[in-house]
């Protein structure tokens, strides 16, 4: 019987997914780190790469290709997955299901019924949507600020027409143009990709702002205050 479909007999397992564990927020090519047996403290983090889901049933990863690790991808070993996303560290255990070698070594694990996620930013964010100009070393570009705090911000840039954006890369510096105000003086900071993502034509980045940008930081932390008090 083919290992990735579930028998009758765990119909009731699989409806307990749904009714406990959301689907799961993690996007094709991914980077995360994959440890065999966790609870073996020998046992080293592997970089990985997420390429697919069923919902409920199974995620597939890519591994690399180690001498000696497809031995140890045994069914029902226990496998620990983690990953960073917005700001945070998230972590759930799995089982093996199966594995393949060729073209590349993929992973079959069961569907998490839990996460664990850990908040590493040091700022509190919030929602928004403020259009931006951003200016890069390839070319001026707009897009939209959706997740802002005095430390950083998620900014959503659609790639048509801009498709030199795919040029940017972790650690570039830009420049952030952002109305802030009622004025109609846009506040501008230097700030430090820290986070790219492309999916078909949405590009997504996370920047951290830098701590010298005072003129920018003030009307931060206005702009946030307000925010929060009317919230």
């Amino acid at each position: 019987m083919n290992p990735l479909f579930k028998s009758n007999d765990t119909a009731f397992a699989h409806k307990q997914y749904q009714e406990t564990m959301p689907k799961l927020g993690l996007a094709l090519n991914t980077r995360v780190f994959v440890r065999l047996n966790p609870l073996n403290r020998r046992s080293v983090p592997l970089q990985g790469e997420f390429l697919g889901i069923s919902h409920y049933d199974f995620l597939i990863l890519r591994l690399p290709s180690i001498p000696g690790l497809v031995k140890k991808l045994l069914p029902h070993t226990r496998v620990e997955v983690r990953y960073l996303t917005e700001g945070a560290v998230n972590t759930f255990t799995t089982e093996i299901i199966t594995h393949s070698f060729r073209p590349t070594l993929l992973l079959y694990t069961t569907y998490p019924d839990r996460m664990s996620i850990l908040e590493t930013r040091k700022h509190q964010r919030v929602s928004c949507a403020l259009p931006i100009t951003l200016t890069t070393s390839h070319g001026e570009a707009v897009g939209l600020v959706w997740d802002l705090s005095m430390g950083g911000c998620r900014i959503a840039i659609d790639l048509k027409g801009q498709s030199f954006l795919r040029q940017l890369a972790v650690n570039d510096s830009v420049v952030l143009q952002i109305s802030l105000s009622s004025n109609g003086q846009p506040a501008r900071g230097i700030s430090l990709v820290c986070n790219v993502e492309i999916v078909g034509s949405r590009l997504s980045l996370g920047l951290s702002f830098d701590e010298g940008n005072k003129n920018f930081n003030l009307a931060l932390a206005d702009y946030l205050e307000l925010v929060q008090v009317l919230d």
